[in-house]
């Protein structure tokens, strides 16, 4: 019974051992979530090290670290999610690109034929213009540009 006396102040490796078994967990789960928890836990872990604490305390303080890591990494990944604020036109499809001027690739002939848009070619409706022409994204119909 010797181990359960021991029990009575977690050590620092108890710490970062949790935090290691949290970043596998991240790895097996989806979502960004378990990091931000093992950041507490090898923060404790250091955090014990250093000044000895009562388990009660510490238990305490992964909390409040928990807590503060997930909102803090939160708000810090939504920042850095696709770029910043290429993730408001994500489902937005050709509605993007309004403004835009792009060459056309095919002619457009019978008010029908296709440009460019970065490294893709794009369906577009307009009036007709020969390939090689700059024209200018006005509005989208689903997957198909409109250009003038």
């Amino acid at each position: 019974m010797d181990w359960l006396s021991s029990l009575d102040r977690l050590q620092s490796w108890h710490w970062w051992v949790l935090g290691a078994g949290l970043l596998i967990l991240e790895v097996l789960a989806p979502g960004i979530f378990f990091v931000w928890l093992a950041l507490a836990a090898f923060v404790m872990g250091l955090t014990v090290f250093v000044l000895p604490l009562a388990v009660p305390v510490q238990l305490l303080l992964f909390a409040a670290l928990s807590v503060a890591s997930v909102l803090i990494g939160r708000r810090y990944v939504s920042r850095l999610a696709l770029g910043g604020t290429e993730g408001e036109d994500l489902n937005r499809g050709g509605e993007r690109f309004v403004g835009r001027h792009v060459v056309v690739t095919t002619a457009i002939h019978n008010g029908v034929g296709r440009v460019r848009v970065g490294d893709s070619d794009w369906r577009a409706t307009g009036p007709d213009m020969p390939a090689g022409s700059t024209v200018t994204v006005v509005g989208a119909d689903g997957t198909t540009l409109i250009v003038q």
